[in-house]
């Protein structure tokens, strides 16, 4: 048997109706993946649902916040590639595959990312969308700076200057290549933006792959809606704004940025 080289590490928290949609998706990839569950909200259902699908189940003894946790889980693994995976998302089949195929491109790659779709839940109906103003702006920034290349080595750290345009749930992070990388525990919501930003002051390479390989859920009850709704996400986009921009051009950045938040939980 070969050993494989991926894991998804599923953040698993409390009971998600769509765990067990997400688990489907991992174990209907091309190219096998090893998969675990990682979790700070022990309880009889994540026991159960691991058991069903023959899953090891890790519980973090510290609850320190989502950044203690992922670092748990990132940390847990020892495959070369591992998917911080998003316990109510769908990963298409071909996810791992191309994850690899691209990844064993580069000796020296940091993080590889494909493109996504939402599906949106609202009071009405549930529908997958692929084009929004977040969307649009996105593409825009990445197409930028990687023009007709597949991997940016270069300019990382102005990539993401003027806004978060890689999806989180999308990214496979190469742990040999992360040194002691850890996730940011001053952060609640931009805590990726705040990782892709560390890791952009390493030697290295972020790889974009021009694919939809995800369909990430929104809805009212996520911590990104919430974060939205509270102003902590509004919060920490200007703080990250401020490390590459004067102050006021960080805080004009910020506010038509957040423009883009009005699709988060609409039709």
């Amino acid at each position: 048997m070969t050993e494989k080289k991926h894991t998804f590490a599923i953040l698993a928290y409390k009971e998600s109706p769509h765990l067990q949609e997400c688990i489907d998706s991992l174990k209907n990839q091309t190219l096998p993946s090893e998969i675990a569950i990682f979790t700070s909200t022990p309880s009889i259902f994540l026991e159960n649902i691991a058991k069903k699908n023959n899953l090891p189940l890790f519980v973090n003894p510290v609850r320190n916040g989502i950044a203690s946790d992922w670092n748990f889980a990132l940390k847990g693994e020892t495959t070369k590639y591992v998917t911080l995976t998003h316990q109510d998302d769908i990963y298409f089949p071909k996810y791992s595959e191309e994850i690899l195929k691209t990844g064993e491109t580069k000796k020296d790659v940091l993080l590889i990312f494909s493109n996504y779709d939402e599906i949106v839940s609202n009071k009405v109906k549930t529908f997958i969308r692929k084009k929004s103003l977040n969307f649009f702006i996105k593409e825009t920034m990445l197409k930028f700076f990687f023009k007709s290349k597949k991997c940016l080595t270069k300019n990382k750290q102005r990539l993401l200057a003027f806004g978060n345009p890689i999806g989180c749930p999308t990214v496979t992070f190469a742990k040999n290549n992360l040194g002691n990388f850890e996730f940011d525990k001053n952060f609640s919501i931009n805590m990726d933006w705040k990782a892709w930003s560390d890791l952009a002051e390493k030697d290295g390479s972020f790889i974009w792959i021009r694919k939809v390989l995800v369909s990430h859920r929104i809805y009212a009850e996520s911590e990104t809606t919430q974060g939205i709704a509270e102003n902590r996400r509004q919060k920490e986009d200007l703080e990250m704004f401020k490390k590459n921009l004067p102050p006021i051009f960080a805080l004009l950045i910020s506010k038509i940025y957040s423009l883009s938040y009005k699709n988060n939980n609409n039709s």
